[in-house]
C-alpha cells in the first residue's frame, strides 16, 4: 500500500511538470491544448516540487511528509479548476492521497503491550552454553527505577514574546518527607539552561536538575510571595511572584473559569529532549494532564514591569481554544538507571518467582534451571512504573555466551502510552556490557483526533527517546562479584517516524 501511494504521488508530481514545460516551451506537449502563461507554469513546476518533496520524505519515513502533499493538492486542484478541460482527471490522485491523508489521522489502533502478545524464552544455548553445574538461586540486577516525589506542576512559556533572559517557568509543589512542603519554579533561559527558585522549606539536590534542558545554572532560595497553585473542576489557578537573580519581580498569575468540563488525557513529557549530557532517562509522566483553556481565563506573566504574551497551542483541543500553557496535578517523576559506579550484590532468593529488593519488585522467569529477569517495576502512591523484558534478561552471573538482545518495554498508567526499545548483553572475557536503546520510541494513547494531529505535526513528542543509549560495563570478579560503570549519552538516530 504504502509503495503504491508513493509511486502515485511521485507520478502525479511528474505529470505537472508537462504544463511548466509547455508553459516555457520546452518541448511539445500535445495532451495539453489550452494555452498557458509563464505565471501559471510557474505554479505547476511549484505543485510537481511539492507532490515530488512528499513522495520523496515519505520514501525516506519522515512523519511530516503529509504537510507537503496537503499543500500540493490544494495547488493541484486549483490548477484542475483552472485548465478542467486538460487537467479534470488530476482530480482522482488528489483525492486518493487526500483520502488517506485523512484516513490516517482518523484511524486509531491503541497500542498494545508485549505482554499481551506472548513473551519468549531465549535458546538456553545461546546465553549459558558453557555454564557448569551450579545452585544459581541468585541474580544481578543492573537496572534502577528511581523515584522523585511531586504533587503538581505547572508549565508557562513565552517562547514568542521573551525575556531577555527566561522563556517560560514551571512552578512545581512538594509535600513529602525527603523534598519538604513547598513551592519551587523552574525558570527556562534562553540559553536553554534553567534556574531554580525554591521556598527555603525545600531540600534540593541540584544534580537532579542535569536532566533538565541543558542543565542547572543556578539554585536560589527565595521567598516566594503569594505561591498557590491547585487544580478545581474550572481549572488550573495559580500565583507567585519572586526576585529573580538580576532583582527583577517576575510575577505569574493564572485564573481559569471555564465552564466547560475538562478531558484531561496522558503524556510522557519530553522534558529529556535539550539535556546534553543525562546522567539518566526522564521519565515524567503526567496523569490528568491538560492544557489551559484561554476562554473564561486570566493568564498573566510580568519580568520588571512589563507584561510578556504567554504562548497558545495552534489547534483546538476537545473544539476549545488553548493557551500553550499547561499543567498536570498527579505527575510521576522518574529516572530510569541513574549513572552509577560501584559493587553490584547478588540478590539470593528461594524458588520465588517475585523478589523485592531495594524498592524494586522484581518478576523472574526460569530458563530451563536458570532464573532470568522478565520485569522490573516500582510503585509510587497508586502509581506503577514497569520495566519488561523479551526474551527475559539474562542471568548475568551464569552468562557464558558471547552475546545475546532482546527487546524492552517501560509503561506506567495505561493512558500515560509505551515506550519500547532494544537491549544487549556482549561478554569479552569477564568483562559485560549491557546496551539499551528506546528504539521504538514513545507510543502514545492518541484516541484523540487533535492529539494525533498535534503527534504528527510535532513528531518530537514520540521522538525523543529514539536519542537516548544507555551502557553499562560489568567487570566480573569471581570472588567479590560484578562491579558496573554506566551512563546515559545522547545519539543520532536516522529514524524518522
Amino acid at each position: 500500500m504504502k509503495t503504491a501511494l508513493i509511486f502515485i504521488i511521485l507520478l502525479h508530481g511528474l505529470i505537472h511538470l508537462m504544463g511548466f514545460v509547455k508553459a516555457f516551451e520546452l518541448a511539445e506537449i500535445s495532451e495539453l491544448t489550452l494555452p498557458i502563461s509563464r505565471g501559471w507554469g510557474l505554479l505547476w513546476f511549484l505543485t510537481a516540487l511539492t507532490l515530488i518533496l512528499s513522495g520523496g520524505l515519505w520514501m525516506l519515513n519522515v512523519s511530516t511528509w503529509w504537510i507537503p502533499a496537503i499543500i500540493g493538492i490544494i495547488l493541484s486542484q486549483i490548477l484542475v479548476f483552472t485548465f478542467w478541460q486538460d487537467a479534470r482527471f488530476g482530480s482522482i490522485p488528489n483525492l486518493i492521497i487526500l483520502i488517506f491523508i485523512v484516513s490516517g489521522f482518523v484511524r486509531y489502533t491503541p497500542p498494545v503491550s508485549m505482554m499481551a502478545d506472548g513473551l519468549t524464552t531465549a535458546p538456553f544455548e545461546e546465553r549459558y552454553s558453557a555454564a557448569g553445574p551450579g545452585d544459581f538461586r541468585e541474580i544481578i540486577n543492573p537496572f534502577n527505577i528511581a523515584i522523585e516525589s511531586m504533587d503538581r506542576l505547572l508549565l508557562i512559556n513565552i517562547e514568542n514574546d521573551p525575556d531577555s533572559l527566561y522563556t517560560g517557568f514551571e512552578p512545581q509543589v512538594f509535600d513529602d518527607e525527603k523534598t519538604g512542603t513547598g513551592m519551587l519554579v523552574i525558570a527556562w533561559r534562553v540559553d536553554g539552561k534553567v534556574d531554580v527558585y525554591h521556598q527555603p522549606s525545600l531540600s534540593l539536590d541540584p544534580a537532579g536538575y542535569d536532566i533538565a534542558g541543558k542543565g542547572l545554572e543556578n539554585m536560589v532560595s527565595r521567598e516566594l510571595h503569594d505561591a498557590f497553585f491547585e487544580v478545581n473542576e474550572r481549572g488550573a489557578q495559580a500565583s507567585v511572584s519572586f526576585e529573580d537573580i538580576e532583582g527583577r519581580l517576575i510575577e505569574l498569575n493564572l485564573s481559569e473559569q471555564s465552564t466547560r468540563t475538562r478531558k484531561p488525557f496522558g503524556l510522557l513529557a519530553p522534558m529529556g529532549v535539550a539535556a546534553e549530557n543525562p546522567s539518566a532517562m526522564p521519565l515524567i509522566l503526567l496523569h490528568d494532564f491538560y492544557f489551559v483553556r484561554r476562554a473564561g481565563t486570566e493568564l498573566s506573566v510580568k519580568i520588571g514591569g512589563r507584561h510578556h504574551q504567554p504562548d497558545n497551542l495552534p489547534l483546538p483541543i476537545d473544539f476549545s481554544r488553548m493557551t500553550f500553557a499547561r499543567y498536570c496535578p498527579d505527575p510521576l517523576i522518574a529516572k530510569l538507571n541513574p549513572a552509577f559506579d560501584g559493587a553490584l550484590s547478588a540478590i539470593s532468593f528461594e524458588d520465588d518467582l517475585s523478589i523485592l529488593n531495594d524498592n524494586h519488585t522484581i518478576e523472574l522467569d526460569y530458563n530451563r534451571d536458570l532464573p532470568e529477569i522478565r520485569s522490573i517495576s516500582r510503585s509510587h502512591k497508586e502509581h506503577t512504573l514497569s520495566l519488561v523484558f523479551d526474551p527475559a534478561f539474562p542471568n548475568l552471573s551464569a552468562f557464558m555466551g558471547d552475546s545475546t538482545k532482546g527487546q524492552f518495554e517501560i509503561s506506567g498508567n495505561p493512558s500515560t502510552g509505551l515506550i519500547r526499545g532494544e537491549y544487549s548483553v556482549v561478554r569479552s572475557g569477564d568483562l559485560l556490557t549491557i546496551e539499551m536503546i528506546p528504539s521504538g520510541g514513545w507510543i502514545p494513547i492518541a484516541d484523540k483526533l487533535s492529539l494525533r494531529f498535534l503527534y504528527r505535526v510535532q513528531p518530537m513528542f514520540k521522538e525523543w527517546p529514539k536519542t537516548y543509549q544507555w551502557k553499562a560495563e560489568l567487570e566480573r570478579d569471581h570472588e567479590s562479584g560484578f562491579r558496573m560503570r554506566s551512563n546515559w549519552e545522547r545519539i543520532q538516530t536516522n529514524e524518522k517516524e
